[in-house]
């Protein structure tokens, strides 16, 4: 039989079947660069969350007896004219899958249903599997100034048992383990029972859509409905491999990715809690899953193609794999590989530069939707920047007494960050993420109060130890505690809550002792400041060196810290 081309519906009704799947998983079995991308449990699983969003596109060669000699799964994206291969981006790898006999037979035959019967849509496979040979299509005069093949270097972990074990007593390993075991229990553990995964799933893709969010302006899960159960139906069919390092009950990294046939874990998503990041939990994370992937027995940690810093930090050895395009126009790929050539030159300047690949991808994104600001935003960020002054104020009164309603005042949730509402303020949702993130990772501890998911307050707060120089008579116990960057949304003003909620704040950041001086330093509008008042806070006024007495001097220098 000759290869055929199926999309739509009949596409669906031939990779659902069973008798076609079971022919699907004996190629599987024989061809020697399939990856998890490439198995039925993970394309069909695919097609079926994502049906309303694509084309399916399958072309398939069978013997006479029904056996498969060649698969190739695409899909085309409504509203474009690109295929890519099933998964999309969710894919790493993507391309066919054949007998060996079959040589270039098959995938030429299917480039040419293909191209017959969307004649005008641009093919992107990107990376083809690793091992296999991409046919030279630019010896073809029809696809001679069609196609683009591109080379990515491919950083490697081989998994040798004495070699993980010596990764994971490094010093600075063992350094981050000993901190993150102050403050509670440290576990590494492999999510292998699905109730286990589906429960510590939200967290994890909470903490990956944070670190999106302020680094690439997006939010993956979040901005798209199915990946989280796309996610939890490869787990359930045994293709994910999901690890997470915790801290008592906390986890502080994690990592997803696809398993290939026992022998090659792919990294996939990885994530680390903001408040750890000085502690490097997403390293130490992965230092420990070597471990964990020597006593499985698998042979390799593909890294992935990127050029982090981190996978070269772990990758013991190199390969390249190859992104290949046929384009459906000769001006299309004039115009697209210009755009590439481009982009390269100027990631390569900015990373010879000193910029890290993710400041550069962060830079290429920030270029690609510039979100103008609004004229109202325009307006606000003006009049906060020219209206409000920066003032200091410590709390000197007695502490207020609790409200009767107790607030549930997080600390340092990811998820009521992620709630933060842009609308009617000065600060863009982005910018808002990745000044969090920041303060996160120089150890600023976020309080925040929520209602309906929607993050109704937040105000950070850093702890600064009295100076060790200062003598026993002047020096008293606890620390100085310095609040900043206080954001109230439009309607908890409106409640009058801001007073409780520094009420209680003040009672949690202190345990009621009177001797732990806390101050406010930052500009606020009079509601903010008339609020704070109520709960003991006066405005400090600057002091001269050498005159006001040891208790103004002191908290001035705390604050210029802070």
């Amino acid at each position: 039989m000759g290869v055929k081309l199926l999309t739509g519906n009949a596409a669906l009704a031939c990779v659902n079947s069973a008798a076609f799947q079971s022919s699907w998983r004996s190629l599987c079995a024989a061809c020697p660069w399939v990856t998890a991308c490439q198995h039925p449990d993970f394309v069909v699983t695919w097609y079926h969350h994502y049906q309303s969003r694509l084309l399916p596109v399958v072309v398939v060669e069978q013997t006479g007896d029904g056996a498969l000699v060649g698969l190739l799964t695409l899909a085309l994206n409504r509203g474009t004219m690109k295929l890519s291969g099933a998964g999309d981006c969710q894919a790493e790898y993507q391309g066919w899958i054949s007998m060996p006999a079959a040589g270039e037979h098959f995938i030429l035959a299917a480039l040419a249903a293909v191209r017959a019967c969307f004649p005008d849509a641009d093919l992107c496979l990107k990376y083809l599997p690793p091992g296999i040979t991409p046919p030279d299509l630019g010896a073809i005069e029809q696809y001679r100034k069609l196609v683009s093949l591109h080379r990515h270097r491919r950083p490697l972990m081989r998994i040798d048992a004495a070699a993980m074990a010596h990764q994971r007593s490094k010093k600075n390993h063992r350094q981050n383990f000993n901190r993150l075991a102050r403050l509670g229990k440290v576990q590494f553990e492999k999510l292998v029972e699905h109730r286990h995964f589906t429960e510590a799933l939200d967290d994890m893709t909470m903490q990956y859509d944070f670190r999106q969010a302020a680094l690439y302006r997006c939010m993956p899960f979040s901005e798209d409905p199915f990946k989280k159960p796309f996610y939890r139906a490869l787990h359930e069919k045994g293709l994910l491999h999901a690890t997470i390092l915790t801290v008592g009950e906390a986890i502080v990294a994690s990592h997803i990715g696809l398993s290939s046939g026992g022998q090659v874990v792919h990294l996939g998503m990885n994530t680390h809690h903001p408040a750890f990041a000085a502690h490097s939990p997403g390293n130490l994370l992965l230092a420990m899953l070597g471990v964990d992937l020597a006593a499985d027995n698998i042979a390799w940690l593909d890294l992935t193609p990127g050029g982090d810093g981190y996978k070269e930090h772990f990758a013991t050895e190199h390969d390249d794999v190859v992104e290949l395009t046929v384009y459906g126009n000769r001006w299309r790929r004039w115009k697209q590989e210009s755009l590439v050539a481009a982009k390269q030159l100027v990631k390569t300047r900015l990373q010879s530069s000193g910029y890290r690949p993710a400041e550069v991808m962060a830079l290429v994104q920030k270029l690609k939707s510039p979100d103008m600001y609004p004229l109202r935003r325009l307006v606000s960020t003006l009049r906060s920047r020219l209206l409000l002054r920066a003032q200091q104020f410590r709390h000197c009164s007695a502490l207020p007494v609790i409200p009767h309603t107790k607030l549930l005042i997080s600390k340092n949730r990811v998820r009521d960050l992620i709630g933060f509402d842009a609308s009617g303020c000065a600060v863009r949702y982005q910018d808002f993420m990745s000044a969090a993130m920041r303060r996160m990772e120089r150890s600023h501890d976020a309080y925040s109060l929520v209602r309906d998911e929607t993050l109704w307050i937040c105000c950070w707060a850093r702890t600064v130890p009295v100076d060790a120089g200062q003598s026993a008579k002047t020096a008293r116990p606890g620390a100085d505690i310095i609040l900043l960057d206080l954001y109230v949304h439009r309607d908890a003003h409106q409640c009058g809550l801001l007073s409780d909620f520094f009420t209680q704040l003040l009672r949690d950041l202190t345990g009621g002792a009177s001797d732990v001086s806390v101050c406010y330093q930052g500009a606020l509008d009079s509601a903010s400041q008339a609020a704070i008042a109520r709960c003991g806070f006066v405005e400090e006024r600057a002091h001269r060196p050498g005159k006001g007495n040891d208790e103004g001097s002191r908290g001035e220098r705390h604050l210029k810290t802070g």
